[in-house]
């Protein structure tokens, strides 16, 4: 998911070298309003913001009824519940 930040000053977002972008993740990001860019908080890099959007999507967009990752992650949390359910329950004395 990506952490967003608007900067609506004229303030010159700063430049960087790409050698200090490798690496980095870009999931947090400030968009300059006035100068239309986006640029990686953690590392400075520019951004395409369409990139940006994407991943933005990616993290908002509901899973599908179908989806066997999701049905299966719920199966787990069920059965995480029950166990510590069952842990929490007193025993009879």
């Amino acid at each position: 998911m990506v952490i967003i930040k608007f900067d609506p000053t004229r303030k010159k977002p700063k430049s960087v070298s790409h050698e200090k972008s490798r690496g980095c993740d870009h999931k947090e990001v400030i968009a300059y309003t006035f100068y239309r860019t986006v640029y990686c908080t953690v590392c400075g890099a520019q951004l395409n913001p369409f990139d940006v959007l994407v991943d933005m999507l990616k993290g908002y967009v509901p899973p599908d009824k179908n989806d066997l990752e999701e049905k299966q992650l719920n199966k787990e949390v069920e059965r995480r519940n029950r166990e510590k359910q069952k842990k929490n329950k007193p025993s009879p004395q």
